[in-house]
């Protein structure tokens, strides 16, 4: 090291050092950096025990910073889908035709549960008789129905990998689904599903919280029910 620049060194060290002695409160004052500093004691070699209490206090900050950071992050996630919600509340409210709502509802979810496919499959005994339902029926010869009759009945949004025959018989044959949401419909009586598939594995889990997706299909099961009665 160049003698200048180890002076300018000494001198900067020697600043902070006669800073310090004359504020011995400044560490203090800011714990920030006082808890990430890494402070030696001569021990021959041996950690101390201050020494080690330190270190774990200081896991122990970040620990706590870590997991409060996600509680943020969490939060604000919680908070942008409950606006979400609101606008689509708004929307279907204001929507009056039933291929608008179905629509609606499909562009919207897809957006905000960022997921991949999103489809209405309704119980064969639902009856249409402007025949606006024709392509969003469970295939009653496929086996599909005595599945779905259950998990409507259940009141539970069901989440994780389904076999590929169901995922064939919600989706299509020609989607590849590796994880899906799947959404009881009923207001006074049982609807039908709504199916939110992903090309994810982890988009959807059996251990993920289903507190917003049940009242998602809550909120289109009561729309819907109105306009399929009218």
């Amino acid at each position: 090291m160049p003698i200048a620049k180890a002076k300018t060194e000494q001198s900067e060290e020697s600043k902070v050092i006669d800073y310090l002695q004359k504020h011995p409160e400044t560490l203090m004052s800011y714990p920030d950096i006082f808890t990430g500093l890494s402070i030696p004691h001569q021990t021959r070699g041996v950690t101390s025990l201050v020494e080690r209490q330190l270190t774990m206090l200081r896991d122990e900050n970040q620990t706590i910073k870590k997991n409060m950071d996600e509680l943020v992050s969490i939060a604000r996630e919680n908070e942008e889908l409950n606006q979400r919600f609101h606008r689509l509340a708004l929307e279907l409210m204001s929507s009056d035709q039933l291929h608008d709502v179905l629509s609606l509802v499909q562009d919207q979810v897809q957006t905000f549960f960022y997921t991949d496919y999103v489809c209405f499959k309704f119980l064969p005994t639902i009856n249409d008789r402007l025949k606006r339902l024709s392509t969003h029926y469970l295939d009653a010869n496929s086996g599909i129905v005595d599945i779905a009759t259950p998990w409507v009945s259940g009141r539970k949004p069901i989440c994780g990998k389904q076999k590929d025959s169901i995922n064939a018989a919600l989706f299509g044959a020609d989607l590849d689904i590796d994880s899906c949401a799947i959404i009881p419909l009923y207001h006074g009586s049982d609807l039908g599903l709504l199916c939110l598939g992903s090309v994810s594995k982890e988009r959807f889990t059996r251990k993920m919280g289903t507190i917003f997706l049940q009242q998602l299909g809550e909120l289109v099961s009561a729309r819907l029910q109105g306009l399929l009665a009218g």
